[in-house]
């Protein structure tokens, strides 16, 4: 399993282009309910 990445909320991924005020969250592979 892979990283999960967001950006304001939105799944992207690595290649994701960010800003200055962007949101980022990194959801690792044991992330779940």
């Amino acid at each position: 399993d892979a990283v999960r990445v967001a950006v304001n909320r939105v799944y992207g991924d690595l290649a994701t282009p960010i800003g200055d005020r962007d949101e980022i969250a990194f959801f690792p592979p044991v992330t779940g309910g």
